[in-house]
């Protein structure tokens, strides 16, 4: 018994000066350690933080460049709606009551025009509403007032019925809608060709029998000098012109070269 107990004992205090070795020991590597690890811990949570922060940007810009691309996309389609379905209605003795006035309004250093026309393809803003299906719209620029340079980014607006004044320097509308189509415009410019393959900057249809012309070829430009993009619609106007206006698709492929 006394063996074992003194074994025990000595076993005992043995186990205690190794432990106390042991945990000054663990302490010192804990300590060293722990500072290791906050570092590494900070460096994961700044490159965790910077790799979502660049997410959350491009993500943005990806936002941005679709909704971009998806306005383009829908100012070009509704130009191509409302003005290919322009229209004058054949009715004898009435025909001033129809409208298709195109200006040129091209100033030094601003190349940007205007366009009032009765089109079938306004939007129903009532289901039950009682509105005729021929209604006078207008395509014009307005300076964008929110930018430094706005007289020369302007924003593209498409007005659907009401009245709109003469004065185009200072466009005002009364009644009807006014739809913004596109912001930075750097050029509206519009064409319009005869039966006879001629390009006009100016259509009045009191100076052409009250006949719309067979097309109006757009220039579009978009971005005001920040990777801008420019765009030719050929609008043919099959409505009306259907039986004088005959070309060839070989031909109108160069109508956009020629006006650049």
């Amino acid at each position: 018994m006394r063996i074992i107990i003194r074994n025990s004992e000595f076993g005992l205090d043995s186990r205690v000066h190794f432990l106390r070795l042991s945990s000054s020991s663990q302490r010192a590597f804990t300590l060293l350690e722990l500072m290791v690890a906050l570092t590494i811990t900070a460096m994961v949570i700044f490159g965790v933080v910077a790799a979502f922060w660049s997410w959350i940007r491009t993500q943005e810009r990806a936002d941005w460049t679709i909704e971009k691309t998806r306005t383009q996309e829908y100012t070009l389609a509704r130009l191509r709606e409302v003005i290919s379905l322009s229209y004058v209605p054949f009715s004898p003795g009435r025909e001033t009551l129809a409208v298709f006035d195109g200006r040129d309004l091209e100033r030094p250093g601003e190349p940007y025009d205007a366009l009032t026309f009765g089109s079938l393809g306004h939007r129903i803003q009532r289901i039950d509403a009682k509105e005729s299906e021929l209604m006078d719209m207008t395509l014009f620029t307005v300076p964008d007032e929110t930018i430094e340079n706005g007289e020369e980014c302007r924003v593209l607006k498409l007005r659907e019925g009401g009245q709109i004044n003469d004065d185009y320097e200072r466009l005002e509308v009364e009644g009807g809608m006014v739809y913004e189509l596109m912001r930075n415009v750097s050029r509206f410019q519009i064409f319009y060709l005869t039966n006879e393959a001629e390009m006009k900057q100016e259509w009045k249809l009191s100076e052409e029998d009250y006949k719309l012309p067979c097309a109006v070829i757009i220039w579009l430009g978009v971005g005001c000098g920040e990777s801008e993009q420019d765009w030719c619609l050929f609008i043919p106007l099959y409505l009306t012109n259907s039986d004088d206006c005959s070309f060839e698709e070989e031909e109108m492929k160069g109508l956009c070269e020629i006006q650049k």
